[in-house]
């Protein structure tokens, strides 16, 4: 029975709960959240809801937009430890949000930017397109295998007077960043610290304000269990007059809705100056119900459940072909663990076959991935690690 209000959260209680959420779980073993992860039928009966009220019905989109990007911002600013919704940009993916720094931050020819090495393109890019259009120079920070020491990261910045780090709180594979380490370099060497969160929000302990960053992005497809093309970022309060607005919207303008045609170049003092017009909607409704879950069950909650299935996983591969590459220090463990067969040759040929038995995990730079959810349990940990012993 579907309370009003809370949907099927209603009678959610516990992590353990949330498998009944998530219909996928019947059809497959998906341990690929950190690619993409399913809608829970709350997102879906929200959607719906939705789309059935406003194909039959007069809805006002625009009052409905105004209202959802105002209570979503909310509930951004509470997962990511903001201190106001007025921090809260809404973007369209993790790109935009960076694209909205880098293009924005006011920086000067020749002045240098740093990143990892082994960064995911979404990092790169932005900057090196900022490299062919305001010759600003990148700098790239060794790592190993995805791992990255925090004593190259402040070496890099020491020696190059890096204006600007990007870093992933959560590397594609599976290196979790210390980053309030790595914050109070940033800070002793007068460098902003920018996060790519995609790979942790919403699954790992992160608080924007404890770790002094200045500016962070998420993306919705993978963790955040919504619709692609939704996300958002933070911006402190300290850089804002520091990254100025490169693409301007009406609703990034404090407008006057009855006199459309007074144009003045007022940006709006909070978040939406950096925001595109006319928002997703269908993102915004399915962004939403996921962060309400996951506050419901509390992030810690939700990081314990995922290491207790790592912590499975690896008991079950011991004495067998198989190895943990993963860093399994608690400040680097995070919600992604990388594996290989003692022949990593055969990595591709082990994870296709995984696929043909309905289980399903990523091969990521040769490595074998898993990347276990909410509505994963011990079951398909094992049903994955009987497989994988009989490929093996």
């Amino acid at each position: 029975m579907i309370k009003e209000n809370n949907g099927y959260f209603a009678e959610i209680n516990s992590v353990k709960d949330a498998r009944k959420l998530f219909p996928v779980t019947e059809s497959c073993v998906y341990l690929d959240s950190a690619h993409y992860s399913q809608y829970s039928i709350e997102t879906r009966r929200r959607l719906y809801e939705f789309i059935d009220e406003f194909t039959f019905s007069n809805k006002n989109l625009s009052l409905f937009n105004l209202r959802i990007s105002d209570s979503l911002k909310e509930k951004c600013a509470e997962l990511c430890g903001a201190s106001s919704k007025d921090d809260i940009i809404i973007t369209g993916s993790t790109t935009h949000g960076l694209n909205i720094f880098a293009n924005g931050v006011c920086l000067e020819k020749g002045d240098a930017v740093a990143y990892a090495d082994s960064e995911f393109p979404a990092v790169v890019y932005p900057w090196m397109n900022q490299e062919k259009l305001r010759g600003i120079k990148n700098i790239r920070i060794p790592s190993i295998n995805g791992k990255i020491d925090t004593a190259d990261i402040e070496r890099v910045i020491r020696e190059n007077k890096v204006k600007v780090l990007t870093i992933s709180s959560v590397e594609f594979l599976g290196f979790r960043n210390d980053l309030n380490t790595v914050s109070e370099i940033c800070k002793a060497n007068n460098c902003y610290f920018v996060v790519d969160s995609i790979q942790s929000m919403g699954v790992c302990p992160l608080n924007v304000r404890e770790s002094g960053i200045d500016f962070l992005s998420a993306g919705s497809q993978k963790w955040l269990m919504a619709p692609a093309g939704i996300g958002f970022a933070y911006i402190s309060q300290e850089i804002r007059e520091s990254v100025r607005p490169t693409y301007v919207a009406t609703s990034s303008i404090e407008y006057d809705f009855k006199n459309f045609l007074d144009y003045k170049l007022n940006f709006r003092n909070d978040g939406s100056a950096f925001e595109n017009s006319t928002p997703n909607t269908l993102g915004m409704i399915g962004l939403q119900s996921s962060i309400e879950l996951f506050l419901k069950l509390g992030i810690t909650n939700i990081f314990n459940h995922i290491l207790r299935l790592q912590d499975l996983f690896i008991d079950q591969i011991k004495n067998s072909d198989f190895t943990i590459e993963s860093d399994l220090n608690p400040v680097h463990r995070s919600n992604i663990l990388i594996f290989n067969h003692k022949d990593k040759s055969r990595n591709e040929f082990i994870q296709k076959s995984l696929e043909k038995e309905n289980i399903f995990i990523a091969l990521r730079e040769g490595f074998l991935r898993l990347s276990a959810h909410i509505f994963n349990n011990d079951d398909d940990i094992l049903k994955l690690t009987e497989v994988l012993k009989k490929i093996a």
